[in-house]
């Protein structure tokens, strides 16, 4: 996926001390790592899967499929 776009994507987290980390498994296998705002890491459930939506590196948000 370019930066910028959207892709479907599985949600899987942990967090550290000051950060909160989520790992999003894409379509095709690929992973990447987000550092997410704790009010947006709150509502992430491992096994999420959905339309992610990032720039480059950086996380912009996660709508999740019902």
């Amino acid at each position: 996926a370019a930066a910028g776009n959207s892709t479907g994507a599985h949600g899987f987290h942990h967090s550290s001390s000051t950060w909160n980390y989520v790992t999003f498994q894409f379509e095709s296998g690929d992973r990447m790592e987000f550092s997410v705002r704790g009010c947006d890491y709150g509502l992430l459930t491992e096994g999420d899967q959905g339309r992610l939506t990032f720039q480059g590196t950086r996380f912009l948000g996660f709508e999740r499929q019902h």
